[in-house]
């Protein structure tokens, strides 16, 4: 396929309630969705779920953008691609997130193109129809926690993920699981522990767990062995595998025994299917994260949570759940604690063109003759 056209749609989504975690808080979305189109007409779209700071990953989305147009879009516009994940070949994973964006357009592109599910083209087995919907909790107070548990609870979800800090971690967990002692359950400290806390950490292991997310302040893997001998609880590692070495490393080092894989994160679909492959081979859990992002991204999140034998119910959630309204039709929608799998061709859903224009701050397109 001949890539004609690729347009930047810079967006900034209104979040419904400040999120917060031990790291940062916000009130807003900002991403790059990423327009692609071939020479027969076709489009696909893909996300680029960098932050505006770099309080997760050292990736910002201004770096992402700039990437994106002085080095990427320049050796993809008006050139032939075999296959999407071709693109791989020419970049490197400086900036992960930028190339995902791009990636996830064109293999939306080139599924439409050749009328299969995305699924289809990036895994040869058979997935779920639906799949359990997750909800993340930021860090909040506890008598909020438990009304929103109880909310969410009635609508159907099973799986909770909560942001703690050594400050009052245990103390959320416990209540919550005195309270609600049949729920799926885990933590998400984002790396606010010191290796000196492990006696902190140790404490949770009565609570029944499903894993305890990035502990450790200092991402060291030779500490989160010694943290993971030492607790019963999984250790679940995120943000500390940016690139298929680092899971390695990881697995060299028995340094965990649960992965959460995002598709930005780890720089495409093609790195989270080797990612996949890896923790299968090694017998480590995985699972499907998310990051506060629009449809574009997290239908696709959704579509690799159908994989049959996926850990636990990702941190998948319906789209109100964050915005007024989202920029896909249909919207993600839960019922009964279910999300349905869309089915159609590429990610299966249709972009809703006046949302994307009313959330977007800035605009580039490259090809066609034409660069604004």
């Amino acid at each position: 396929m001949r890539i004609e056209r690729i347009e930047l749609f810079q967006i900034r989504m209104p979040i419904k309630f400040i999120f917060k975690t031990s790291q940062t808080s916000v009130n807003y979305r900002e991403t790059i969705v990423v327009k692609a189109a071939d020479e027969l007409g076709y489009i696909g779209y893909g996300e680029v779920v960098a932050f505006n700071e770099p309080f997760y990953t050292r990736e910002t989305l201004k770096e992402s953008k700039n990437f994106l147009i002085n080095r990427v879009l320049p050796n993809t516009v008006h050139q032939e691609i075999q296959h999407p994940f071709d693109i791989h070949k020419k970049h490197d994973l400086t900036y992960p997130m930028a190339v995902a964006g791009l990636e996830n357009a064109l293999t939306d592109l080139y599924a439409r193109r050749r009328r299969q599910s995305i699924m289809d083209v990036v895994f040869d087995e058979e997935t779920r129809n639906t799949i359990y919907a997750g909800i993340v909790l930021g860090d909040l107070d506890i008598p909020v926690l438990m009304q929103q548990i109880d909310s969410y609870r009635q609508e159907g979800y099973v799986r909770f993920k909560i942001k703690i800090k050594p400050e009052d971690g245990l103390s959320k967990l416990r209540a919550i699981r005195e309270k609600h002692p049949d729920i799926q359950l885990l933590a998400d400290a984002n790396r606010s522990y010191g290796f000196k806390q492990i006696h902190e950490l140790k404490r949770l292991d009565g609570l029944d767990l499903l894993c305890i997310e990035e502990p450790l302040a200092a991402p060291d893997f030779a500490a989160y062995r010694k943290l993971q001998e030492e607790i019963k609880t999984p250790v679940c590692l995120d943000e500390s595998i940016q690139i298929v070495d680092d899971l390695k490393r990881a697995v060299q080092f028995q340094a965990c025994k649960v992965v959460n894989i995002k598709v930005g994160r780890v720089g495409g679909l093609y790195y989270a299917r080797q990612m996949i492959e890896l923790c299968r081979e090694h017998g480590i859990y995985y699972w499907i994260g998310s990051m506060i992002e629009s449809g574009v991204s997290k239908i696709l999140h959704v579509h690799l949570a159908s994989l049959k034998d996926a850990y636990i119910p990702g941190d998948l959630s319906q789209s109100r759940r964050y915005f007024v309204k989202d920029i896909i039709r249909p919207e993600i929608t839960v019922e009964k604690g279910m999300i349905e799998v869309p089915k159609g061709y590429g990610l299966g859903v249709e972009i809703d063109e006046s949302s994307l224009n009313e959330f977007t701050v800035d605009h580039i397109q490259t090809g066609d003759g034409e660069r604004q």
